[in-house]
Formats: C-alpha cells, structure tokens, sequence
C-alpha cells in the first residue's frame, strides 16, 4: 500500500537508485507551424531537474513532411537534448499519439509527456509533473491547461466568449483541486493538453490510444479510463501550467456548440456499446439536465454580460450530440484544424 501523502504538497524529485532518468517529450502537430513554433520554444526554456535527459519526440500528423526547417531551428535551441521527428500520415490524434508512445519506447525512455500545439508551457512545468508523478509514483498525472489572453484582434464579441470559456476552464480547475484536497484525485478525467506518463505501466499492460476513434477525438479521456481498469495510479497537480492560445475562429459561439456535439456524440457512443437500456436512461437523464442548464444559460445572459452564452451554447451542443450518438452518428471533428 502506498503511503497517504498531502496531494498538495510538492516533494523533492529523485531519479532510482540514483541513475539518470530518460524523460520523452512529445508532441503531435497538424499544420500549425506558427503555434508549434511557439510551444518548441517554450520548450527550450525548461528547467530540466538533475538526473534527468530530455527526449524530443515530435510526430507531424500530415500527408507530407513539412517541419524540417523548424525541427533543426528547434535542435540547435536545445543543445543538450535529442529530438526525434517523425511522420505518420494516417489522419486521427490516437495514432499520432500511439506513434509517439512507440517512440518513446523504442528509445527507452522511463517517462512520457504531452503537450498539445497549441499551448505554451512554463519553465517549472516539466519539474513540477515530475514531482507529482514522483511522490506517490504515480502511472499516470496530469494538470492544468489555461487560455492564454484573447489575440489583439479579437472583437468585443469574441472577448465576451473567450471570458464565458475562461470562467468555464477556471470552474472546472477549481473542481479538481477541491477532488485532489478530498483525495479523490482518480475520480479527475485526464487529458493529454498537459500529461506525464510512466513508460514502464504501457510496457506491461500494452494500452495504447484507441486509435478506432479515427478523426473523432477523445483519446485522451478513453486512455484515462482504460487505464483506471488495468489499475493504474492517476493524480492531478495544479502546479504545472499550460496555457492554451485561442485563435479568433474558435471565439465564437458556433464553435462552442461543434465542440460541445461532437465530444457528447463520442462519449454517447461508448456508453451505447456497454448497455443500450442502460444507456437510453442515463442519455435521457442527461438531456433533461442539460434543457435546464440551457434555459438558466439564456435567461441569465443579460445579467452576466452574455458570458453563459457560452455554457448555453455548449449544452445546446452537448444535447445535439447525445441524441447523435444515440443514432450511432460520430463526428469527424479533427477533420479540419484551426489555428496558425
């Protein structure tokens, strides 16, 4: 049994019996080049612990290779480091994913990290995950993922919806820092915007991303949960920070209800493969739920400067979605990418 330890309390790393430790950075990219550049550089800013070696494993999710040129900037930015770059051009973030944890490995790496492409992370982020994963040598830990401020050219409008998104992310931050205080932190879903991994928990077990989810998403959030049944440890820590850009295209409330559908479409569908009586009920229980939230969403909009728009949108999209799954329809929501 594993020591009950304060999830608040950050402790010192350490690497096993005191030998150096392989850390695998990943990455997976699609035509983002700007914004991949930005995480790269974020990257090269880390504060490495002792005893730790950095592995940079970038996967470019793509028909053709394109980031040559940015990989060899991003090489010489981090002398100290290897940095791998690969292909994989089947379409669909689960074998991006998968492409990078084989990497990861392959090379012999003892630790596993995400970040998405469109994110930023700070100096201590990596040190930080580290010393969550370390306290209670935990398979699996992830963190926080902030918005980082509205572009300059950003409306009033999309301002209104990026501050409906931010209350949003902030409230859901806030919920698995009082689950981690109540030590209940397996109960917080874990996604790969800013995730550590223990290699040695995916060599003997094999789970991988499932990669039948094709362009649908949700990988991330279906690994957690695979993982939970194979035994694994998970934590949360809220001291590792990620912070997120918005682009304009996602400012907007129609963007807020695609989303919202097409994750609910995916996770109807799961459930609809385990029990289908079962899961009518929970899917109806969950539609009432949601015909409230939205009515409070659009009623309280002129009192809240039409920050629950966005909620009201996401429920609205959230109750789409269910009915979709239900039919047995998948979005193909990465079909598409935006950003720069």
């Amino acid at each position: 049994m594993r020591a009950q330890r304060d999830p608040m309390k950050l402790f010192p790393l350490h690497a096993a019996g005191g030998s150096q430790r392989t850390v695998c950075v990943g990455t997976v990219t699609r035509a983002r080049p700007q914004m991949l550049s930005n995480l790269l550089k974020s990257y090269s800013r880390l504060n490495v612990p002792e005893g730790i070696r950095l592995h940079f494993i970038i996967i470019e999710n793509n028909e053709t290779a394109s980031l040559d040129q940015a990989v060899e900037s991003f090489r010489e930015q981090v002398p100290g480091s290897t940095v791998q770059y690969e292909l994989e051009t089947r379409l669909g973030i689960a074998f991006a994913r998968n492409q990078a944890l084989e990497a990861a490995l392959a090379a012999g790496g003892d630790i596993l990290t995400f970040a998405d492409d469109d994110e930023t992370v700070e100096e201590d982020w990596l040190a930080q995950l580290l010393a969550a994963r370390d306290a209670q040598d935990c398979d699996i830990v992830a963190s926080p993922v902030r918005l980082a401020p509205p572009p300059a050219s950003a409306s009033s409008w999309n301002r209104m919806i990026w501050s409906g998104m931010n209350r949003i992310n902030r409230n859901s931050e806030a919920k698995s820092i009082r689950l981690l205080e109540m030590g209940k932190a397996k109960h917080i879903k874990l996604a790969t915007g800013s995730w550590m991994g223990k290699l040695e928990f995916f060599r003997r077990t094999g789970l991988r991303f499932d990669n039948t989810l094709g362009l649908a998403g949700g990988e991330d959030w279906q690994l957690w949960t695979d993982a939970l049944k194979l035994g694994a440890h998970t934590t949360w820590t809220p001291h590792a920070i990620c912070h997120e850009t918005v682009p304009v295209e996602r400012l907007t409330l129609r963007y807020q209800y695609r989303r919202s559908r097409d994750h609910s479409s995916i996770l109807i569908e799961r459930r609809n493969s385990r029990d289908s009586k079962t899961g009518s009920l929970q899917t109806f229980a969950s539609i009432l739920g949601r015909v409230w939230t939205l009515s409070y969403c659009i009623l309280a909009a002129p009192l809240t400067g039409g920050r629950t728009l966005v909620r009201g949108a996401s429920c609205l999209g959230s109750i789409v979605g269910l009915l979709r799954g239900r039919l047995g329809y998948t979005s193909p929501h990465y079909q598409t990418t935006d950003g720069f």
